[in-house]
C-alpha cells in the first residue's frame, strides 16, 4: 500500500510562505478628504484650516498624514479608527500640532486587504470660553487705537458681496499714503488662565500684518508683537486664509494684566494703497 503522504519540496515550502507573508501584509487604504468642524454661532462659525490627520486603528497610531490622505493600514475585519485634528500653529508650515480645542472622530469599521474605506471626519469644539467678533453688527469689538490713522471698515452683503467669505459681513482696513498706519485692538482686559489659548482669525490681506499683545505691568503698558502673518493676496485681490495663533503663553504668563491684543499693518514705502480684510475672530481659553 502506497502512503496518501508526501513530502512538500523546498520550493513549494517557499511558496506557501511567501503568499502567506504577502497576504499579511497587503494593507486596507483609508480615504480622508478632509476633516470638518461643526460649530454653533457662540462658539463663532465653523470656518476651519485643518492640514493635517492624527490616525490610529484600534488605538494604536498609524502616524499623522496631511490631508488629503490616502492612509495604509494592515488588519481585516472589524477595527476602530480614531482621527484627531492637526493644525499649523501660528501660520507655520513645520510647527504643526494636534489642536487642542477640537474633539477626536472615531468610527468602527470593516477593513478588508487591497480595499478602501472612504472617511469623512467632523469635530466640534472642546468645551472652552470663547471671546468671538464676527463683525456682523453695527459696531464692532476691534477699535482703533490712539496711534491709528485709520479705523475699521465694516463690509456689507449689500455694499461688497465681491469681498465676503461666506455672505455674511465682515471687516476689514484700507491705508494709502494719506493714511498710512493701522492699528485696531480690543479693550477686553481678558483674564490669565492656565492652559492653553488659541486665536483664530479668517483673513485675506495684500500686506503683512502685526498681530500683537498688549498688557500692563508694573503700572506700565506694554505692546509686544506677536506673530507676523504675510501677505497671502495680490494687490486689490480677496483670498481667504485662516490662521491659529498660540496665545497661551501669554494668557498663562504671571504678573500682568490688561491683557488685549491688536493687530496694526505699515504702508510699505513706494506702495500706494493696500487692504486687510477679517472675519470669525475668536479667542479660547480654557472653559471656567
Amino acid at each position: 500500500m502506497h502512503s496518501m503522504t508526501r513530502t512538500l519540496g523546498p520550493l513549494a515550502i517557499l511558496m506557501s510562505v511567501t503568499s502567506c507573508r504577502k497576504t499579511e501584509t497587503v494593507p486596507s487604504y483609508l480615504v480622508v478628504p478632509g476633516i470638518t468642524v461643526q460649530a454653533t454661532d457662540a462658539e463663532g462659525g465653523n470656518t476651519s484650516k485643518i492640514t493635517e490627520a492624527w490616525v490610529t486603528v484600534d488605538e494604536r497610531s498609524v502616524g499623522v498624514w496631511e490631508l488629503p490622505a490616502r492612509i495604509p493600514v494592515i488588519g481585516s475585519g472589524t477595527h476602530t479608527i480614531g482621527i484627531t485634528a492637526g493644525i499649523k500653529r501660528n501660520g507655520s508650515f513645520d510647527d504643526r500640532q494636534r489642536y487642542p480645542y477640537y474633539t477626536s472622530w472615531q468610527v468602527t469599521t470593516e477593513l478588508d486587504p487591497e480595499r478602501t474605506v472612504d472617511l469623512a471626519p467632523t469635530v466640534q469644539y472642546q468645551p472652552a470660553t470663547f471671546f468671538t467678533e464676527r463683525f456682523n453688527d453695527a459696531g464692532s469689538q476691534l477699535l482703533a487705537a490712539s496711534s491709528s490713522d485709520t479705523t475699521l471698515i465694516l463690509y456689507s452683503a449689500t455694499g461688497n458681496p465681491e469681498v465676503l467669505l461666506d455672505g455674511s459681513q465682515c471687516g476689514g482696513f484700507v491705508i494709502d499714503a494719506a493714511r498710512d498706519a493701522v492699528v485696531l485692538q480690543t479693550e477686553q482686559d481678558f483674564p490669565g488662565v492656565s492652559g492653553p489659548a488659541y486665536l483664530e482669525l479668517d483673513y485675506s490681506t495684500d500686506v503683512e500684518l502685526i498681530l500683537g499683545i498688549s498688557y500692563i505691568l508694573d503700572g506700565q503698558a506694554y505692546n509686544e508683537p506677536w506673530v507676523v502673518i504675510v501677505a497671502n493676496a495680490g494687490a486689490g485681490s480677496v483670498v481667504w486664509n485662516k490662521i491659529y495663533v498660540d496665545l497661551s503663553n501669554f494668557f498663562n504668563r504671571a504678573g500682568i494684566s490688561g491683557r488685549d491684543i491688536y493687530i496694526a499693518a505699515q504702508l510699505p514705502s513706494g506702495w500706494s494703497r493696500a487692504a486687510a480684510y477679517f472675519d470669525n475672530l475668536k479667542i479660547i481659553r480654557p472653559a471656567s
